[in-house]
């Protein structure tokens, strides 16, 4: 166990004790930046520094990534029970997350010209056709087109 933290972590564990202190302190969220440095016997500035180098914040995302790691499957049954609440609201947020986080942006790109697909076939059910609905028809099928070569 110990040493499959330590190969998730290498990154982390390659700076020094004071950087991985600083990280570790970050992470946790009850401090801010200048009772952190105060806390691992730094300058403000120096955070500061650290946090611009690309090992440092690599570092820090690799241990907040194994840090949350166990969160994560309780977080994802959470969002699934407010899938279900009272809150039209708190319903939308959930599932507009949920599914922030499991499409990429092509997936999303397609799913919203989908949605105004959809929309204007609505609106057009609604009305007769009028200049509008040519204007709107030759949109559809421009969308169409555009989501067929993605």
């Amino acid at each position: 166990m110990k040493s499959d933290k330590i190969r998730q972590l290498t990154t982390f564990y390659s700076l020094p004790k004071k950087q991985q202190k600083a990280i570790m302190l970050l992470f946790s969220g009850e401090m801010n930046q200048g009772e952190v440095a105060n806390n691992v016997g730094i300058s403000r500035t120096t955070i500061s520094a650290w946090k611009q180098k690309e090992i440092f914040r690599q570092a820090q995302d690799e241990y907040n990534r194994f840090m949350l790691r166990d969160l994560t499957s309780e977080a994802i049954m959470t969002m699934r029970e407010l899938l279900d609440a009272r809150s039209e609201m708190v319903r939308f947020s959930a599932a507009k997350d949920i599914l922030d986080r499991s499409m990429n942006d092509a997936q999303i790109r397609k799913a919203e010209a989908e949605a105004d697909i959809a929309e204007s076939k609505a609106k057009l059910l609604r009305g007769g056709k009028d200049n509008r609905q040519v204007k709107t028809d030759e949109y559809l099928e421009g969308l169409k087109a555009i989501l067929k070569d993605e």
